[in-house]
């Protein structure tokens, strides 16, 4: 009886663990990515090239939606009717380009303060962030 609980369980875990991956795969726009930046900022220009590269927007393609945050914006840019002063607060943003992944459930996968080169962008959204495309093979 114990060895068929946890056979059970086993396969339990094994398809939870399946739809939590698959969920990130390219079945729809699953995550979003939360780009803070401010205008005039170089290095915010730097990472909104990356972000828009084409080899990156074809990572991006049905599995990440991009919402540009101006950190000093006062437009309303959610669904609680926050502006990006509010949502720098609410996300803890202390300075610019920073980059957050959110997932499933509301959930921060991934915080990219400052700027990164587009490989190293490619590789933190193939393997920390965990989406699959064919466009992430080297």
């Amino acid at each position: 009886m114990e060895m068929k609980k946890s056979a059970i369980l086993i396969f339990c875990l094994l398809v939870m663990t399946s739809a939590a991956a698959s969920a990130y795969g390219a079945s729809g726009k699953n995550l979003r990515l939360l780009f803070f930046y401010r205008d005039n900022c170089k290095w915010c220009k730097m990472m909104d090239d990356v972000i828009y590269d084409p080899s990156i927007k074809k990572i991006f393609q049905n599995n990440i939606s991009v919402e540009k945050i101006n950190v000093y914006g006062t437009e309303k840019l959610d669904g609680e009717g926050l502006a990006g002063t509010g949502l720098k607060r609410r996300y803890g943003v202390f300075g610019v380009p920073t980059l957050i992944f959110i997932g499933p459930g509301n959930k921060e996968l991934l915080r990219i303060p400052g700027v990164v080169t587009k490989e190293d962008f490619k590789d933190l959204v193939c393997h920390r962030v965990g989406i699959k495309s064919l466009f992430c093979a080297k």
